[in-house]
């Protein structure tokens, strides 16, 4: 029986972090390149399942849901998008991490940089442009005032890469990345976000239904456990 308290006790808790992940879904709606998250839940196998109806849920492990998102045209030649799979690398102090925002911006000193600060990276390293001008083709070669300057970097990850999500917003993934094979990027265009509302409040508000029906098990449970010890005391 106590077992039951700590099954429904955990169905919760894990309601209560996946209100959380769809409710920065939808603070993140209209981020540029944002990626949605999702949470998985660990479940035992269909045997165990039968043989214990109590079995409490495994651990959540929150996931990165990398489907494109639809794009927007800008004009602006520092603004690109991928089309397609793959992300753009950027050097960090943390190491290299992965972005879809393309929003992308020249120092003084020439070098491409992201909208949060970090050096664009290129197959042969950061990339610095030798002038003000940038043409970027469909492959992702990068041109500057009539010059090759080298090719993006295109990241492209598989579902077991165990990509996550940094505090900053930037990912970052348990393996090394594999360059995109046939890469193709769009100038002059910007990714948005790939989270839909209805989605997102749809899950949440199936959340909250799951919440309270093991809320409900969890009173109705507590009650038969405070009735069996008044009886077995009488």
């Amino acid at each position: 029986m106590t077992r039951g308290l700590h099954a429904a006790a955990a169905g919760m808790r894990v309601q209560v972090t996946k209100q959380d992940v769809y409710a920065n879904n939808l603070a993140n709606a209209a981020t540029v390149g944002y990626r949605r998250s999702d949470l998985t839940i660990g479940q035992r196998d269909f045997a165990g399942a039968l043989q214990d109806a109590g079995a409490i849920p495994g651990e959540p492990t929150t996931s990165v849901d990398v489907t494109p998102g639809p794009v927007r045209e800008t004009g602006d030649p520092f603004d690109l998008a991928i089309d397609g799979e793959g992300m753009f690398a950027l050097q960090t102090d943390r190491g290299l991490r992965y972005t879809r925002d393309g929003r992308f911006r020249i120092a003084p000193d020439g070098r491409l940089m992201s909208i949060s600060g970090h050096q664009v990276m290129g197959r042969a390293g950061p990339i610095t442009l030798p002038g003000n001008e940038l043409l970027v083709t469909g492959r992702g070669q990068v041109f500057s005032e009539g010059q090759f300057v080298d090719e993006l970097f295109i990241a492209q990850f598989g579902p077991g890469d165990g990509l996550r999500r940094d505090p900053d917003g930037l990912l970052t993934a348990a393996v090394g990345p594999r360059m995109a094979q046939d890469p193709h990027v769009m100038q002059g265009f910007v990714e948005e976000a790939n989270v839909s509302v209805v989605r997102e409040m749809t899950h949440m508000m199936t959340g909250f239904r799951a919440y309270e029906a093991s809320a409900a098990a969890l009173r109705y449970t507590d009650e038969t456990l405070g009735t069996l010890i008044e009886s077995t005391a009488a």
